[in-house]
């Protein structure tokens, strides 16, 4: 199943509803990075945390969810678009330390302390906001962040299910947040058990989207936008020799005298951009520095 996200509205108790299904996106990030198992679960319900809040966004919107810890994994980066590209990377790909579930879960790969920070760019103004993390589970750290620097009511729950030895088996998330002259007790009330239903909605929900997931979750409540999701970057040849040119005149020529060529790895989608002597040349004509070749 294609994964997605579905937006909807609880008319009654006016509060919007963002629901998401990442199976493939966290797969795909995980295989693009080399993922261990506590760093791949991690990173996808960063991912997921991401996307959700990119959902909340309107037009040409980016989000950057930043996660900083003194733990053996050391944080991760994930860039989301409101119209569902995302990307990002674990600081430390190899962590493979998890406790059993319970609020200690990812204290093995976390630490003790460190902060989430968040970046909105709206096309071409940015806000910025950052909270420390007082739980290390990343849905109670969303919604601490909420809480404190959006103050806007909101709850998360994520949800990371293994199937067989897949342990990406499942990844799905929901978020639900007040409009203006909302129905706060409502919403308190969903809060309360949120997460219990996202974990057994999801459990029973077979084969899982996120419009299946949406009914299972609010029966009766019709879904208002789709969004698909897909593991994206925005790295490309031209972006890698940019990132060179960048280094200045001298650098560049350094690596046409020893190397004659090298390569730049994207840091988001691990991919590989190869360039050139030919490409080296380019670069040191355009910074002035135009090479004579026999």
């Amino acid at each position: 199943m294609a994964d997605s996200i579905v937006r909807a509205l609880l008319q009654d108790s006016n509060l919007k509803v963002s629901v998401a299904v990442l199976t493939q996106t966290a797969r795909d990030g995980r295989q693009r990075h080399h993922l261990k198992a506590a760093s791949a679960s991690l990173f996808a319900q960063g991912l997921l945390g991401g996307a959700l809040m990119a959902s909340l966004q309107k037009g040409e919107t980016r989000i950057n969810l930043q996660l900083e810890c003194d733990g053996p994994m050391r944080g991760f980066f994930v860039d989301a678009a409101a119209e569902g590209d995302i990307r990002g990377y674990v600081k430390n790909p190899d962590v493979d330390m998890e406790l059993s579930e319970g609020v200690f879960q990812w204290r093995a790969a976390l630490g003790n302390s460190g902060f989430i920070s968040v970046l909105r760019d709206t096309g071409g103004e940015y806000y910025r906001s950052s909270v420390e993390l007082i739980s290390m589970r990343l849905a109670d750290d969303l919604n601490h962040y909420f809480k404190t620097s959006d103050q806007v009511a909101t709850r998360v729950a994520l949800t990371v299910q293994r199937e067989g030895k897949e342990g990406l088996g499942k990844v799905a998330g929901v978020l639900v947040q007040a409009l203006p002259d909302a129905d706060l007790e409502a919403l308190k009330r969903i809060a309360g058990d949120l997460e219990s239903r996202l974990h057994d909605a999801v459990e029973k929900t077979d084969p899982l989207d996120a419009n299946a997931l949406l009914a299972a979750l609010f029966p009766g409540v019709p879904s208002m936008i789709e969004t698909p999701v897909r593991f994206a970057c925005t790295c490309s040849h031209e972006r890698a020799m940019t990132t060179l040119e960048s280094l200045g005149a001298t650098e560049v020529q350094t690596i046409v005298d020893t190397l004659g060529s090298t390569a730049v790895t994207c840091q988001f989608c691990g991919t590989k951009h190869e360039i050139s002597l030919k490409d080296l040349w380019a670069i040191l004509e355009r910074l002035g520095h135009p090479q004579h070749r026999n």
